[in-house]
């Protein structure tokens, strides 16, 4: 059997009715042989693991099935992490496929190299309107090997889960973990290995195509209100990883940052979109303390209008902000 250089993990809850389509996208390249498949059925109770199954048995050299009770997103991609044998790593979710031409020749790419990380673009497919967009990176010379930081003050944004391959060793050897029964963890999955990672390469061919404008999807606004602990749990998450990563470099402290106001202020957005006003004021004020306690510069830096609006106003402004807030989503 040739040496696997790619390991693909598929997150796979309910997605009985996807996998036969999107899958194929991946299993038609012919470097098949050079590529692990391995799908992670969370506790689904459709017929994902029928599915599973059949594909398995149908290219029983390069799919492994994995059937495990429901532990959320961030457990399939544990789970993947664990049983992977290839050389790179990573995820692409049951629901969304890739370009398989892009895909064969960056399994070539990957068989050449040794960097630790590689990005790529990839393209946002909004089902609803049929638009297409393309996520990329400034690249000044892609396929070069570049030292991360200076790829980070390069591209000035750290990369998006949808644009990863990683090394598999830094996962395994690292014990990186992403937490479990929990929405929003690739922020965890994106930063978590960033202390380990010395060498990054773009390979300018977008792989992953990811599917959007679903109203059930753990990005529209009414999961983030129901999932809305889960979205503070990874906030917590990600200032705690903050605090632990004693990086010298600038460009990475200034990032991570950058990401963490950022979704701090999205917390606040969600929390003003809430129906109960005063729930959800206690609620982010409670946040607040949080934040102060764990890291009280994150409760100095402010991004967003509204937040800053609050801040300024010790959150007097709450209950005013709230109601013109749901009355613009309402007329949207």
């Amino acid at each position: 059997m040739n040496k696997k250089i790619l390991s693909i993990v598929v997150p796979s809850y309910n997605v009985g009715a996807y996998l036969s389509e999107t899958m194929p996208t991946i299993l038609s390249i012919p470097n098949l042989d050079k590529l692990e498949l391995i799908i992670v059925n969370d506790g689904s109770s459709d017929n994902t693991l029928f599915v599973a199954k059949q594909l398995e048995k149908e290219y029983p050299n390069s799919i492994i099935v994995i059937d495990k009770e429901n532990g959320g997103h961030g457990s399939t991609i544990n789970a993947g992490i664990r049983v992977a044998t290839g050389k790179y790593f990573k995820v692409v979710d049951a629901d969304d496929w890739v370009n398989s031409e892009n895909l064969n020749s960056l399994i070539n790419y990957l068989n050449d190299i040794d960097d630790d990380e590689v990005i790529s673009p990839f393209v946002k497919v909004f089902v609803d309107t049929k638009e297409e967009q393309v996520y990329e990176y400034k690249v000044k010379e892609p396929r070069k090997t570049y030292n991360y930081e200076m790829f980070l003050n390069e591209i000035q944004k750290l990369p998006l889960m949808h644009s990863i391959t990683i090394k598999t060793s830094i996962l395994k050897d690292n014990n990186i973990t992403i937490d479990e029964k929990c929405f929003y963890v690739d922020l965890e999955y994106n930063t978590f290995p960033m202390p380990y990672i010395k060498t990054i390469s773009y390979f300018d061919k977008p792989i992953y195509r990811y599917r959007l404008g679903s109203p059930t999807q753990s990005v529209s606004l009414t999961s983030y209100i129901k999932n809305i602990k889960m979205h503070k749990k990874v906030i917590l998450a990600l200032i705690k990883f903050f605090n632990s990563y004693k990086t010298s470099s600038v460009i990475e402290k200034k990032l991570l940052e950058n990401l963490i106001c950022e979704i701090i202020s999205i917390h606040a957005n969600i929390h003003l979109s809430r129906e109960n006003v005063i729930e959800a004021k206690d609620d982010f004020l409670s946040f607040e303390n949080e934040i102060e306690n764990l890291n009280s510069y994150f409760r100095k830096q402010t991004v967003g209008k509204k937040l800053k609006i609050l801040r300024a106003t010790n959150y007097l402004t709450f209950g005013l902000m709230s109601f013109l807030n749901r009355h613009f989503i309402q007329k949207n």
